[in-house]
């Protein structure tokens, strides 16, 4: 298979009658969906160049997902934006994207403006009652031949955006090869089936939705799309799990965790699902054991890697209980994969330049985990400084030539098991609320309010939150809502401290030590 495209055709010829997608509204079929995906790709023909990005502003819904496969038809990748972002974000990331064209549903129209979009908006609604063949004429269909003859499985298909040090997101770009290699494995090592129902948690622009997505387009399955609003009423949103047979449940920790901590499993079990697995945060294992209980025969995976290596690079199925004060492993890489941990205090060349790590095997050695092989990101979009410091060409040892690999910046251990534990941040990332957040960011947002002259946020991991100190005018409950107009709200700090004066080190800079000390307090 050469692209995405190959794969949703070869699946519609097969299981063309079988359901697709449902949101609780809308269900499309397969053939439903590849028509639906081809009349979007023959209107925006016109209007994209190739390897354009196309970003859609919009709640995720069927006709969202056909509008997705409609921008790769016309030849470009799509970019979800998500519409709980402040206007300042979506800003940024259109700006960054340089895009002349987005997709946007109704009730976001005004927050597109907001954003100052001068560009061509096109209507999401437009496509939602798409169905059926007939809908793409001959001239339509000729079109989209001309375009699929040059595209290529190293044209890009997505873009994420993540959070970027310099308080401009960072958009990151994932080819079709990428996907086509990682699902591949995925669907097989999990034995996912046209038998099963993925209850779609993630919003689009949340990399745990590729696995949703396109686990069901490589198997025939069937994605169920659950509305963020579910989550804020467990006894709704088990119902809607129950009553819709979902089997396989691919979530964010975080997702897992306001179930189980709100009791939901008490009202009704998903008794179907057969699968769990779980990601972008460590999984607390009261949690973990709540779910286990509940769903004796489920089998349970930890998943972990960043956007840019394509969803995960590694895996644990969980074997047993485990004690409250036991840590869950990371596990071991997919095929195609090589996972490996380097000294984090060795030099390593940002010019392109060959780079052998020195490799961390002992265990209780700390390094930082780094992956080589098959679907890495393309790179950061429009952003070539920042692609050639994360994404570097390696020599390992007894590779015959250099390869290509991401060094995460995340701090990893082997166990005396022999098993790979993750072990924090060696940076200023940190992960809150499933999304991997630069606390630069967060500062660089904070000290551009007007009235506030200096600010430091660090991440309280005991209690799962962000902590703010800054100097200035403000009153904190002036600074809480001015940031909600620039970031995300998980980027908000939930604590937000004002100080007479900043403390600095010997070296002139943020004593963010004294911070950290008062953390625990």
């Amino acid at each position: 298979m050469k692209t995405i495209l190959d794969i949703l055709e070869q699946t519609q010829e097969r299981y063309g009658d079988r359901t697709a997608v449902y949101d609780g509204t809308v269900s499309l079929r397969y053939g439903e969906l590849t028509a639906a995906a081809q009349a979007v790709g023959a209107q925006l023909c016109g209007h994209i160049r190739r390897g354009e990005p196309v970003p859609i502003l919009a709640e995720k819904s069927s006709a969202v997902l056909a509008c997705m496969y409609g921008v790769v038809y016309a030849g470009g990748f799509y970019v979800p934006v998500n519409p709980e972002q402040p206007p300042e974000r979506i800003r940024r990331i259109l700006e960054v994207l340089e895009a002349r064209t987005v997709l946007v549903d109704a009730e976001r129209r005004a927050q597109l403006a907001e954003a100052g979009f001068q560009g061509t908006v096109l209507s999401v609604e437009t496509f939602t009652g798409i169905r059926g063949s007939g809908t793409v004429d001959a001239a339509d269909l000729e079109r989209l031949r001309a375009v699929r003859e040059e595209l290529s499985g190293d044209d890009p298909l997505y873009g994420i955006f993540t959070s970027g040090s310099t308080g401009t997101p960072k958009g990151i770009v994932v080819s079709h090869r990428s996907v086509i290699d990682f699902i591949g494995h995925f669907t097989e090592i999990f034995g996912i089936t046209r038998e099963d129902v993925l209850g779609n948690q993630a919003p689009f622009d949340f990399d745990v939705s590729v696995k949703d997505l396109y686990s069901a387009l490589f198997t025939g399955a069937e994605v169920l799309l659950i509305p963020r609003a579910y989550f804020s009423t467990p006894p709704r949103l088990l119902d809607y799990l129950c009553d819709n047979g979902v089997t396989v449940l691919v979530w964010a920790v975080s997702a897992l965790c306001l179930v189980s901590g709100l009791k939901g499993l008490r009202y009704r079990v998903p008794e179907k699902v057969r699968l769990v697995m779980f990601s972008g945060e460590v999984m607390p294992v009261k949690h973990l054991t709540m779910w286990q209980d509940a769903l004796p025969g489920a089998s349970f995976v930890n998943l972990y890697g960043p956007s840019e290596i394509t969803c995960n690079c590694t895996y644990y199925r969980i074997g047993r209980r485990y004690e409250k004060t036991e840590k869950i492993p990371i596990g071991r890489a997919f095929p195609g994969r090589t996972v490996f941990l380097a000294d984090p205090e060795a030099p390593v060349p940002e010019d392109g330049s060959v780079w052998t790590p020195a490799l961390i095997t002992s265990p209780g050695a700390t390094g930082e985990l780094c992956v080589a092989g098959e679907s890495l990101a393309i790179g950061y979009y429009r952003d070539p400084a920042q692609t050639l410091r994360r994404f570097v060409l390696c020599r390992l040892p007894g590779a015959e030539e250099p390869q290509r690999a991401y060094r995460t910046g995340d701090l990893a251990v082997y166990g005396e098991d022999g098993e790979l534990y993750f072990a924090g941040r060696g940076d200023f990332q940190i992960k809150h609320m499933g999304h991997r957040i630069e606390l630069e960011e967060i500062e660089t947002n904070f000290m551009a309010l007007d009235g506030v002259q200096r600010a430091v946020c660090l991440f309280d991991e005991d209690r799962n939150r962000l902590v703010s100190w800054y100097t200035g005018e403000k009153e904190p409950g002036e600074i809480r809502a001015a940031l909600k107009e620039r970031v995300p709200v998980y980027m908000v700090p939930s604590k937000i401290f004002r100080i007479e004066e900043m403390p600095l080190n010997k070296n002139g800079k943020i004593d963010r030590a004294h911070f950290r000390a008062l953390l625990g307090k």
